[in-house]
Parts: C-alpha cells; sequence; structure tokens
C-alpha cells in the first residue's frame, strides 16, 4: 500500500470532541468514445512497421509494438491524424489491439487492419477505478475538523496498467481544499478478475474529492448544521501546507468561495428551496455548494 501522513493522528482523535466513521463507494465508469479501439498495421522494408491508430500514447503505442514483434524501437512509426474520443480510455490499453494488428501484419507482409465493435471494445478496454473509502474524522462542536484517517481501495482490474498512479491521485486529492492538521491516508491497489482499469478524466482525483466531500457531509449531519457552514470554516488559508507537502502561495481558494456564493446568489436559492419543499408534499428541492 501507498501512505501520506501529517501530525499526531493519535493526539488528533483524542483532542476531538466528536468522531465519526463511515464509507464511500465510487464506481466506475465506461469512456464510451464514439470511435471504439482501432488501429492499422502497414508493413515495410527491412522489418519496418508504421502504426496509424486511435491513440492518445504514440510512444507506448511504438515500444508494444516494437516488443510484439522483438524489433528495434526505431523501425516502428505510430501516426496519429485524429481520435474519435479518448478521455484515458487510449491512453495505455489502445496498445494492445495496435500490437495484434502488427503481429498480424508483420505474419501475412500486407497492412492489417482492427476495429473493435462497441461490445467487446466495453469488455476489453478498462474503465475507471471504483474506489471504496472507509474514512474516520474527528471533529469539534463548532465543525472544526482535527484529525482524519482514510482508507481507500481501488478495483485495478487484472494487471496494474495505471493503477498507481491512479491511487497516488486519489491520496493526493482527499483532503479537498481542506485543512486538516492530523492526516493519515492510506491507499491499496485490488488485483481482480476484470479487464485492466485505466486512466480516465480525473485520474483518481474524482475518488478521493468524493470520499472527502462525503465525510463532510458526515460531520454536517453529526452536528445537525448546514454543509456549506462546514466546508467555509475549513477551507485552506493563505500558507498553510498540505498532507503532501505543499505550501499554499497565493491561495484563492476562500475567494473563489466568496465569489460562488455572491455570483450564483447561493443564500437566496437556499431559501426558495425551504418555501418550495414547505408548500409540496412530495417533490422537493434542495442545493448545494461544493468547491
Amino acid at each position: 500500500g501507498y501512505t501520506l501522513e501529517r501530525g499526531d493522528l493519535k493526539k488528533g482523535f483524542k483532542d476531538s470532541e466528536m468522531v465519526i466513521e463511515g464509507e464511500m463507494r465510487v464506481g466506475g465508469q465506461e469512456h464510451f468514445y464514439l470511435e471504439t479501439q482501432c488501429s492499422e498495421a502497414i508493413p515495410g522494408e527491412n522489418n519496418e512497421m508504421t502504426i496509424i491508430a486511435s491513440t492518445q500514447n504514440p510512444n507506448t503505442t511504438i515500444e508494444s509494438v516494437a516488443h510484439a514483434l522483438h524489433i528495434p524501437v526505431h523501425k516502428v512509426v505510430c501516426k496519429v491524424k485524429r481520435m474519435g474520443g479518448g478521455f484515458g480510455g487510449k491512453e495505455t490499453r489502445s496498445v494492445n489491439y495496435s500490437a495484434a494488428a502488427a503481429v498480424a501484419a508483420a505474419a501475412l507482409g500486407r497492412p492489417v487492419r482492427i476495429i473493435v465493435d462497441r461490445n467487446i471494445d466495453m469488455l476489453t478496454s478498462g474503465q475507471r477505478h471504483a474506489f471504496v473509502g472507509k474514512y474516520k474524522v474527528g471533529f469539534s462542536k463548532t465543525g472544526k475538523l482535527q484529525a482524519l484517517d482514510v482508507k481507500l481501495y481501488s478495483n485495478a482490474g487484472w494487471c496494474l496498467d495505471l493503477s498507481v498512479p491512479v491511487m497516488h491521485r486519489g491520496l493526493f486529492h482527499i483532503d479537498n481544499v481542506y485543512y486538516v492538521p492530523n492526516i493519515r491516508a492510506h491507499g491499496k491497489v485490488c488485483k481482480t478478475n476484470l479487464a485492466s482499469h485505466t486512466a480516465f478524466r480525473g485520474f483518481g482525483g474524482p475518488q478521493g474529492l468524493m470520499v472527502a466531500e462525503a465525510a463532510i457531509d458526515h460531520v454536517a449531519r453529526a452536528l445537525g448544521m448546514s454543509a456549506h457552514k462546514i466546508r467555509e470554516i475549513n477551507l485552506y488559508k493563505e500558507g498553510q501546507k498540505t498532507h503532501f507537502g505543499q505550501v499554499l502561495e497565493n491561495c484563492t481558494i476562500k475567494r473563489a468561495w466568496e465569489e460562488c456564493m455572491k455570483r450564483s446568489e447561493f443564500k437566496k436559492k437556499i431559501q426558495e428551496a425551504k418555501r418550495f419543499n414547505a408548500k409540496n408534499r412530495w417533490k422537493k428541492r434542495g442545493v448545494s455548494l461544493i468547491p
């Protein structure tokens, strides 16, 4: 596993007036790019191979094709004219299809093109990593965070692919924009019997943020306070340091928060929702502000 830690977690929980525990599950999603995985391999002279691929990663495509054909990388050229969508799903998982096309092209001595049907693409190319986050959070009766202990587990699929850096990103984002003086974030990448999961927009960050916001909402419910109040009093300030050691300079979080509240007329919308809810038994409205 991988761990990021700051402060004295044991003392943080001991000094907290309230401590709660919870769990947040974040499912994976299919990239569903309009153009499925596809590649064309064109053999040349002296064992050379040209690949025309729908890929976000020409370099890894070259390396994978060279490895599959047992030839030097300088004998492989990869061209990408344009892609019909990628979103991370063609960063590494596209190379399998290019390698397969290249092996066939080398064996037959003629160009070979692979275009994968949607159902096969979805079965074989992987998705966003599903996460489970288990948290324990200590805080004061005024809502000030004192300690946070989080364990993240990701569904990697059958091989590592990009699962380790995705987990690192989840651990980096576990605080979102909130200062917690005593914090520990531990992540484990889990091997499962599924297609290897891969990069997806946000790259682990959204999963970490979801767990952080679930903890904030849980604190708000435990105190009977509005969640946006809990968020506001725990925002990072200028000069504070994150749990991964970054000193915040030119920190504009509070300014962005206040500007968002003002421009969205957030307080007015809260009152409008309350009035609507008081008049309607079955239909309800809610409004939330999340940094």
